[in-house]
């Protein structure tokens, strides 16, 4: 089978299979090998949020995994590498440029004569993830091994990412203030970009429950989570719902305790009772209320809950014990 023949049944298999599981890693590896001469390779996808690599398959030394995990994004060849978006040889490097940590902790103690690193890019252009690959002998990649694997470099790219596909609602994550999460249909939550909220959607916050439950077009939530407010849009997509959120300030002038207050509105409690979920004394909370409704121009209650509901408003229940559940506290600042 011709290295070209190759390179297109593995671009099939990542399509089927993608290459996030230590399996599918070392059966890409495999097929990595008929396209690309090496001695050793590994498949290594990025983690925003840690802001490392970690190696799927490899067939490095564990020392020089180590390194591709934890050290080689810091390098400034590296850097180069995943600005220019290009497979790079060893050997098509001027000579001034091969040092660094890369030649000093991997390829010169080593012995490798040459190699190729691809940095792979998600359709949206967010990075995923690279490939590297490094021969001891005379072998060397040559041009026909860089033009397939970057005609191989969509697929791998595909295969590392947790939203396969292109969403216009992911494009641009990162580059601005949006931050991407994916709920995956396990429950499992996966960081898209590196200052991600996790917590937006652990267990037993409310935009956990509403991600799980959406059906069909995407939905726009107001959360309160952490002591701020973030903008957040659910998209659906083929391995789970997409989150992406800002933050951004407090609609019509409110506080957090005002949009804490105005959730406990909508969900009907009575100034008592919301006294008692919050800590507050009802007195504070009437106070609280009587700013929401001058603030959002709303004429009673029920006005105010329908503002919520139009916003998406979902908060975060404190914790509260049962014995601070049996009723509020005395009256005070909340």
């Amino acid at each position: 089978m011709t290295a070209l023949a190759t390179a297109r049944e593995l671009g099939a298999f990542l399509r089927r299979n993608g290459g996030r599981t230590p399996g599918s890693a070392a059966f890409v590896l495999e097929g990595l090998a008929a396209v690309v001469s090496s001695d050793c390779a590994a498949l290594s996808v990025w983690d925003p949020v840690l802001g490392r690599h970690r190696a799927l398959a490899s067939t490095y030394p564990s020392a020089l995994t180590g390194f591709l995990d934890h050290a080689m994004h810091t390098d400034p060849l590296f850097v180069t590498v995943r600005r220019d978006r290009v497979p790079v040889r060893v050997r098509d490097l001027p000579v001034a440029r091969r040092r660094g940590r890369i030649f000093d902790t991997v390829i010169s103690p080593s012995g490798f004569r040459d190699g190729i690193t691809q940095c792979l890019f998600a359709a949206d252009g967010r990075y995923v993830g690279m490939v590297n690959a490094s021969t001891l002998g005379t072998r060397h990649p040559d041009d026909d091994a860089v033009a397939l694997l970057t005609l191989l470099g969509s697929d791998l790219a595909a295969s590392l990412d947790p939203v396969p596909r292109l969403l216009p609602s992911t494009a641009g994550l990162g580059d601005d203030d949006r931050e991407g999460l994916l709920l995956r249909p396990d429950g499992r939550v996966v960081a898209l970009t590196s200052r991600a909220r996790v917590g937006l959607l652990e267990p037993p916050a409310p935009l956990h429950g509403a991600a799980r439950n959406l059906h069909g077009g995407p939905a726009h939530h107001l959360v309160v989570h952490g002591g701020a407010v973030h903008d957040v849009g659910l998209h659906r997509a083929e391995t789970g719902v997409v989150v992406v959120h800002r933050e951004v300030a407090a609609p019509a002038g409110l506080t957090v305790r005002e949009l804490e207050v105005l959730a406990r509105v909508a969900e009907g409690l009575s100034n008592g009772e919301i006294g008692a979920v919050l800590g507050i004394g009802p007195r504070t909370v009437a106070t609280h209320v009587e700013h929401v409704l001058a603030k959002t121009g709303c004429r009673n209650r029920a006005a105010a809950a329908a503002t919520a509901a139009g916003w998406g408003l979902l908060v975060r229940a404190p914790f509260r014990s049962p014995a601070e559940m049996s009723g509020a506290r005395p009256d005070g600042v909340g």
